[in-house]
């Protein structure tokens, strides 16, 4: 063997055993995780009952999958803003309210009804 490849296993070695020293060692290396006492923030908030117009709180379009903020305001420009009006609403004069595809709507509506 020569000197070139006895140096690349020597260099090799160290490497190894630097790195095996860092995995043993590890622990005091790093800092110890943060603990977070309180609660994480919720990703969706109620629906607000000032945007509604009437005398029904509107309900939280938002349970049905697919409906999202954004699209749940678009339902509110449509005039949607109870489940029970989804589920008896029409898929495709919907969709072209909202600007979303047919299939998608009728899916919201189904389960829509199912929640009814």
């Amino acid at each position: 063997m020569n000197q070139t490849a006895k140096n690349l296993i020597r260099i090799a070695g160290v490497v190894v055993g630097l790195g095996a020293a860092v995995w043993a060692l590890r622990d005091q290396l790093l800092p110890a995780p943060e603990v977070h006492p309180e609660d994480p923030p919720a990703f969706r908030e109620p629906a607000s009952d000032g945007d509604v117009s009437g005398d029904a709180p509107a309900d939280d379009l938002t349970v049905i999958k697919g409906i999202g903020r954004v699209t749940a305001d678009k339902l509110g420009d449509a005039g949607i803003t109870s489940i029970e009006q989804l589920a008896s609403a029409d898929p495709d004069t919907l969709a072209e309210s909202v600007g979303s595809s047919p299939k998608s709507v009728a899916r919201w509506v189904e389960e829509a009804a199912s929640l009814v």
